[in-house]
């Protein structure tokens, strides 16, 4: 699937927009939860909200027969997963999240939790289905994915992705794009900044939006994200 993934995104003409962030109270909230919240429930929470506002971030650009723009309802997070295998193997799978926007918290973070215990086949059946197909089929399938249908393409990868190596202190900037966008954070340094990257298709977005997504996002998640967790952490401690 890895393979598949970026030898579609070479079709996709992305390009990445950095910001950084300074987030060291919402690092700080974040440690102190009893839940272990983990930033990528936090991103995903706030960015399918800001998706659901901003439709062009839920527009898919469809090729065939003709150009246009694909709007999906509402938005899918695709999440990039490293983990073992059921032959205790290293490798990639990804979990899918629809709606995030109105999930709590504490769900979307069970649930990402659940993409790094359960079996893979118990959320990754149709990536494992296509794995298990002929390289001509694989590619004919890719092919109807990212140039004939948004609505598949949103249903099967997600309207944007989430990827980040913060946790390995370490920065992946440029990762392949098979979503309208994606998003990839760096470690949180010791004066609480920290490195965030909007993968953006060109074909959908601009840079001017992109930054003012970013601008959004660093906004809310200072604001109302910090907040939610503060308030978990209150009712915590008097429980």
């Amino acid at each position: 699937m890895a393979i598949d993934i970026a030898h579609a995104a070479m079709r996709v003409p992305s390009f990445p927009v950095h910001r950084r962030m300074h987030l060291g109270d919402l690092e700080a909230a974040r440690r102190q939860s009893p839940l272990k919240m983990g930033w990528a429930a936090l991103l995903t929470s706030i960015y399918s909200q800001i998706s659901q506002d901003i439709p062009e971030l839920r527009d898919i650009y469809v090729e065939k027969p003709f150009p246009y723009l694909y709007r999906h309802p509402h938005p899918v997070a695709s999440i990039t997963i490293q983990r073992k295998d059921d032959r205790s193997s290293e490798r990639l799978v990804w979990g899918r999240l629809q709606n995030a926007q109105q999930q709590p918290l504490e769900k979307i973070q069970k649930e990402i939790a659940g993409f790094t215990t359960a079996p893979i086949d118990s959320f990754f059946r149709d990536g494992l289905a296509m794995e298990r197909r002929p390289r001509l089929l694989r590619k004919l399938t890719w092919w109807i994915l990212m140039q004939w249908s948004g609505r598949r393409r949103a249903k099967h990868l997600g309207t944007f992705s989430l990827s980040s190596l913060g946790g390995w202190g370490a920065m992946n900037a440029h990762y392949p794009l098979v979503t309208t966008t994606g998003l990839s954070m760096g470690p949180i340094q010791s004066n609480g900044s920290c490195e965030v990257i909007l993968l953006c298709d060109h074909r959908v977005l601009d840079g001017a939006l992109a930054a003012e997504v970013l601008s959004l996002l660093e906004n809310r998640l200072q604001g109302e994200v910090l907040a939610a967790l503060n308030r978990m952490n209150e009712k915590q401690d008097a429980a």
